[in-house]
């Protein structure tokens, strides 16, 4: 126990930190230049610039954000704190970070922004998007505690101290979707990347609204967040990649800045780069039938939720007329195309770098893109949007896309029903796998059968390591030889139909040299899976075919037969292959959220085939049940 004396000294020196850590220097008259002062209802910071009455002038600035009206700043109204907040921002006043939903490191009393315990390169760039400060904003909105207005105020400043920018001529290296940067680079180019610039830009807007009114954002402080911010959108304005999903993040991050701080002179030159980009983007990163070139469905609905939040600030600020219809009704299509393979809980398959809860179930969202046109997609959306209560349902449940290659089978659309999306597309841009024809199955309310997940990005030796583990097409529901990666698919459908008794795809691929696969999907009577894989050509090898379950209970039933069970979901399974085949069990990962994986069991059938073998033939064959309703 502290004696009394001790006590008073600590609280002597909490104060004099206190003093120190807040001390501010003079207002820079500089930093007035950057701002359009012939604008209304900036008169009296003008006259009192114009009397070199710079302290006068930065307080006169301050009053008029915090008076402004008419300007609308996404999460300004989002001002109820969390449980998540509350911990987030517990946690931060102790320097300990959430850099992502689930992970989170301390970094020290005195932060050391370039701390990388993980050396994966998520993990560092994460932390340069500051995701936990607008649980500081919220907390402090709601509880009116002071400490979580300081903290930020100390931690922004810190982090402006430390991270200065320089430029590092990297080419654009590490700008692209790969997200590769070495991981020996400096510091700024982990800082300083342009997706992350572009991230800070849509967020610290909302910073910006949740903490303005508190006494620590002072007048000094006001100008060194506008400097500070001012200098992310010139930076960016100098580096936006040349393509790829970062390019939306940047241009939406550069045309919010334009239109929430237009009192900056060069305000409407970002508004102008950002719609260019954003106009021309999606078109250039989607297909005709409205999949995302990424071939992935985290990347979509990410394209998804930047592209609408770019249109709902230009909407809700009067600049909808930024937007051409047309752009407006592939949005729509692209949201429409979503829906089709998302299970009812709002999640959707992990195919290639997806993960599990990174879904589109936001309904203000689903709402906002229904409204954009009339057209029957839009109707639909809304229907999601509103459960039922507004718009129209599908007009079908089984639903495919042969030009791009997703497909899902369904019994309909509630928790009790029963779905199965394919992904038999082709290559697609990094964040792909080698998973052609690979599934996940859902049934009551549960994915018994999920793919394999992504676990980590890029990074060091080991991080590769892992990511080329989970991405390997033999941790896929997929048939391999040797346990190689497929070549790059060229998919032919061979069969698609979605509608009767017998619903059935059909579609092929050369899977290897020499070898070439085909695999038919039958669902029959919307109950029941019949899945045959039939591979042909001269290639021999061992022929594996894989077919991985969650972390249930799979239980061996007889020869070849098998039930699976998850709470009150389960499944029968009956697999077969080519004569002197075998059977067994293997435990393998699958992951379904960053740095996150779970042990699952997959059944193996095996077969040699060796040259003259012919055509070779595996039958699957999967039966849902419910213990609810059986």
């Amino acid at each position: 126990m502290l004696r009394p004396k001790r006590i008073l000294l600590c609280g002597l020196l909490g104060i004099v930190l206190t003093f120190l850590s807040c001390r501010e220097t003079a207002v820079d008259k500089d930093d007035f230049a950057l701002l359009d002062l012939s604008r209304p209802g900036l008169e009296e910071v003008k006259a009192c610039c114009e009397k070199e009455q710079w302290k006068e002038a930065s307080e006169a600035l301050l009053q008029y954000y915090r008076s402004r009206e008419g300007i609308y700043i996404p999460g300004q109204n989002n001002r109820e704190a969390t449980e998540r907040d509350s911990l987030w921002s517990e946690d931060a006043l102790q320097h300990t970070f959430h850099v992502l939903a689930d992970t989170a490191w301390n970094y020290g009393r005195d932060i050391d922004w370039e701390y990388w315990p993980v050396k994966d390169i998520e993990m560092r760039v994460q932390l340069h998007r500051q995701g936990w400060w607008a649980s500081l904003g919220r907390m402090y909105c709601t509880t009116g505690d002071e400490k979580y207005a300081r903290e930020y105020v100390d931690e922004f400043r810190d982090w402006v101290k430390k991270n200065p920018y320089r430029p590092f001529g990297i080419d654009q290296h590490g700008t692209v979707s790969s997200g590769t940067i070495d991981i020996d680079s400096p510091n700024e180019c982990f800082a300083w990347r342009p997706l992350e610039v572009g991230i800070r830009l849509l967020r610290w807007c909302t910073h910006f609204s949740l903490l303005r009114d508190s006494p620590s954002f002072t007048p000094q402080f006001l100008l060194e967040f506008l400097r500070a911010y001012h200098q992310n959108a010139d930076v960016l304005m100098h580096s936006f990649s040349p393509a790829g999903n970062h390019l939306i993040h940047q241009s939406s991050g550069i045309l919010r800045a334009g239109i929430c701080f237009p009192e900056f002179k060069d305000a409407e030159t970002w508004v102008k780069a950002g719609v260019e980009n954003l106009n021309a983007e999606i078109t250039r990163q989607s297909y005709p039938d409205g999949c995302h070139y990424e071939l992935d469905p985290g990347y979509h609905i990410g394209f998804i939720e930047s592209y609408n939040d770019a249109i709902q600030v230009a909407a809700r600020n009067g600049r909808l007329d930024l937007f051409p219809p047309e752009c407006l009704e592939q949005l729509v299509r692209m949201t429409r195309y979503y829906l089709d393979y998302r299970y009812p809980d709002g999640t959707h398959p992990c195919f290639s770098d997806a993960r599990r809860h990174d879904d589109l179930a936001d309904r203000e969202l689903l709402e906002e893109v229904s409204r954009y046109n009339d057209s029957p997609a839009a109707r639909e959306v809304l229907w999601f949007a509103t459960d039922g209560e507004e718009g129209k349902a599908p007009a079908y449940k089984t639903s495919g896309h042969p030009d791009t290659g997703f497909y899902t089978f369904r019994s309909g659309w509630s928790d009790a029903d029963i779905i199965m999306p394919v992904k038999a597309t082709g290559r697609g841009m990094w964040h792909a796998q080698p998973d052609f024809g690979t599934f996940e199955l859902w049934a009551y309310g549960r994915v018994l059968m999920p793919d394999a997940g992504a676990y980590t990005y890029s990074g060091d030796a080991e991080i590769e390591r892992e990511r080329a583990y989970f991405k390997a097409t033999a941790r896929h529901n997929a048939l391999t030889l040797d346990d190689r990666d497929y070549d790059d698919p060229d998919p032919r459908v061979i069969s698609w139909t979605p509608e009767g008794e017998h619903q059935l795809l059909s579609v092929e691929h050369d899977a290897y040299e020499g070898l070439t696969r085909r695999r038919s999907i039958a669902f029959v009577e919307e109950k029941y899976f019949v899945i045959t894989d039939e591979v042909s050509g001269p290639a021999s090898g061992r022929l594996t075919l894989r077919n991985g379950f969650g972390p249930g209970s799979l239980t061996l039933w007889g020869n070849g037969e098998f039930v699976y069970t998850d709470g009150d979901a389960g499944l029968r399974i009956s697999v077969s292959g080519p004569e002197g085949s075998t059977v067994r069990i293997e435990q393998d990962w699958f992951s379904e959220a960053m740095h996150e994986r779970s042990l699952r069991s997959v059944i193996c059938v095996d077969a040699q085939r060796s040259p003259g073998s012919g055509a070779q033939r595996f039958v699957t064959v999967l039966t849902p049940f419910s213990n609810a309703t059986n």
